[in-house]
């Protein structure tokens, strides 16, 4: 019994760091604009709410949301997560927590921004990779720095 607990404390380590990995891979794409590697961490149903009164739903949705619509709206992005509480649920369910800081541009003002949120987020393990199946964003603070008036 204490070689499977032991197993069963390595494959949830394991699995916490996969969905780590996820994260920094999510946050790197949205930085480089690798939409499709972007979109290939939600799974094909996943639900994504901005927080700002946009919920968008499954892979189409969101892709024309993230190459069509959100490289108008920002450039510059450095989006970074911190304090992850990850808890795995099962073999293939999770859940985490995380505060991000988000410096970017918006680029229809020429405003620098700063946001900081928290993601709510539940995770599934499909054929070995964590991925991303509900997404709650909730906005803390917003600062700006009009780029037009430095």
């Amino acid at each position: 019994m204490a070689e499977r607990d032991l197993e069963t404390r390595i494959r949830v380590l394991e699995d916490i760091e996969a969905i780590k990995k996820l994260r920094g891979r999510y946050w790197r794409c949205i930085r480089e604009g690798l939409w499709d590697d972007f979109l290939d961490c939600l799974t094909d149903d996943a639900v994504v709410d901005l927080g700002v009164g946009v919920q968008l739903q499954g892979k189409k949705a969101l892709a024309k949301f993230y190459k069509e619509t959100f490289p108008t709206l920002r450039s510059a992005i450095i989006p970074q997560g911190h304090n992850p509480e990850i808890d795995v649920l099962s073999d293939t369910k999770a859940k985490g927590k995380w505060l991000i800081d988000n410096p970017q541009i918006e680029t229809p003002s020429n405003v620098a921004v700063r946001l900081g949120s928290t993601y709510d987020e539940e995770y599934v393990k499909e054929t070995d990779n964590w991925r991303i199946k509900r997404q709650r964003i909730a906005h803390i603070y917003r600062e700006s720095i009009n780029m037009n008036s430095l």
